[in-house]
């Protein structure tokens, strides 16, 4: 469910404390600009997380899920108990006050397994909301659509990335780039991740931002407007602001109710389910 996470800690107490647990590793210094003065930062390590020391604070980043797998591979699923026992126990290795720990990005997201092909899956998705995916690599089977600086929507194919380790698996994420939209749903700090009722807003916002995938289903015999890629982009240069998405509820009409982007739902449900089912009762 939670892949990548970034927290700040500004408590000078919880800094020093969390700072010079033993179990970190030293990385080394470099030097970074801030109101046009050089200030040194301090960065130590553990495990796949990354601990860097600023002047005014102590920010900790990596990957929950590769944590959960020694730092291997983050290419099975990540349920919310696992998440949580994860968090759990970096609160009891370095003696966190999860309250203090305060939530500056977040990635998360599921992996399913389409009926069809992941490239061609991939190769399909063309807005999120009123943005074009894109391509920001040379990775065929990867594409990123949002704003940079604030959220990001992520499809890819993970099997590509760990063939060992799994078959023809989407991935579908979210990627927060700025604490503001964090907050929006409700999440403020690593405490609020230790409790289960807060990742309903987590897989309500997932659900949320696939409503908001335009993707062509070319198995269907529709008008070819509706796959010409110049049709929707006229459309965002020329027509009005409510015209971009009257024609996308125009297009999931004429699909049918059984379509590939209603089915990919499903499984993203499914999927979410599953993730939801925990071995013991959570708080």
């Amino acid at each position: 469910m939670i892949d990548f996470i970034k927290i700040k800690i500004t408590d000078e107490a919880l800094i020093n404390q969390v700072w010079n647990n033993e179990v970190l590793v030293y990385e080394g210094k470099s030097e970074k600009r801030f109101d046009d003065e050089i200030k040194e930062l301090f960065s130590k390590s553990y495990k796949n997380l990354y601990f860097t020391k600023f002047q005014n604070r102590l920010e900790i980043k990596g990957s929950l899920h590769y944590f959960f797998n020694d730092g291997l591979h983050n290419a099975n699923d990540f349920n919310i108990y696992d998440c949580i026992s994860i968090i759990e126990q970096l609160k009891e290795l370095f003696k966190l006050d999860l309250y203090k720990c305060k939530l500056i990005n977040l990635e998360y997201g599921v992996n399913i397994n389409p009926a069809i092909k992941v490239d061609e899956l991939v190769q399909n998705l063309i807005y999120h909301e009123k943005r074009q995916f894109i391509r920001p690599t040379t990775h065929f089977n990867y594409k990123i659509a949002g704003n940079e600086a604030y959220k990001q929507v992520k499809a890819y194919d993970k099997s590509v990335q760990f063939p060992n380790q799994c078959l023809n698996t989407f991935r579908f994420e979210v990627k927060t780039k700025q604490a503001k939209f964090i907050n929006s749903l409700g999440l403020f700090s690593l405490q609020d991740l230790t409790h289960n009722n807060f990742y309903n807003k987590l897989t309500n916002s997932l659900l949320n931002e696939w409503h908001n995938v335009l993707l062509f289903d070319k198995s269907k015999i529709i008008d070819d407007k509706f796959f010409n890629t110049n049709f929707w982009e006229d459309i965002l240069k020329y027509g009005n602001r409510n015209k971009f998405n009257n024609q996308k509820k125009t297009y999931y009409k004429k699909l049918g109710s059984d379509n590939l982007h209603t089915n990919i739902k499903k499984l993203l449900e499914l999927k979410i389910q599953s993730l939801k089912v925990c071995k013991f009762q959570l708080l």
